[in-house]
């Protein structure tokens, strides 16, 4: 799960891998590497976290969800690659300020993995609300809160942005996400407490 939602935050790697670059190298991340960093792993993700899900809610049908997500999303990251040699601009462009562009194709799959994300997301939150016992509900609170803010951060970050403020946003959006995520599976003990006897 947590192999998951790291590779999820992927397209915001390169942000980072590009600081670093430019900062220890002199030199920007390779067009090439960063469109890859930006869009190769959202498929291992969703794949990360289909498994997951299907484990936690579906596990007496979890090779009818894994096996065709495998298919499908194993024939994209070829497609990916193969883009990626032969003709990147259909995979996105790194423009100024080592702004992404991501081009129809990988738009259109980013959003789709989103929308999975979102709606598995969901499903295993209200599945956790529905519990009788206090600290699974908040679970599934935050884990709701963290799907809820990756859907936005994610979909705002699909597209580029050049302001910086929306950049900062998007990435505090992002921290949030990550931080709900965290709380919904490794609910702290002591935490747990606290929210559980507020409530009461």
């Amino acid at each position: 799960m947590g192999l998951a939602y790291i590779f999820l935050t992927s397209s915001w790697w390169q942000s980072a891998f590009n600081f670093l670059s430019l900062w220890l190298l002199d030199v920007p991340v390779n067009a090439y590497v960063t469109l890859f960093i930006v869009n190769g792993f959202i498929a291992p993700a969703i794949l990360c976290w289909l498994y997951s899900f299907a484990m936690l809610l579906y596990e007496k049908i979890k090779n009818k969800i894994l096996i065709p997500s495998i298919i499908l999303f194993g024939a994209y990251e070829v497609l990916l690659i193969i883009l990626l040699v032969f003709q990147p601009s259909l995979v996105g462009t790194v423009g100024e300020n080592y702004i992404v562009s991501r081009s129809i194709l990988t738009l259109i799959f980013t959003i789709v993995a989103i929308l999975i994300a979102l709606i598995t997301g969901c499903i295993l939150s209200y599945d956790a609300l529905r519990s009788t016992v206090p600290e699974i509900k908040w679970k599934g609170r935050f884990l709701l809160i963290a799907f809820i803010f990756l859907t936005i951060g994610a979909i705002l970050d699909s597209f580029s942005w050049t302001a910086i403020f929306l950049v900062i946003f998007i990435k505090i959006i992002l921290i949030i996400s990550v931080m709900s995520y965290y709380l919904g599976f490794f609910l702290p003990a002591k935490l747990a407490d606290v929210l559980i006897k507020d409530i009461q």
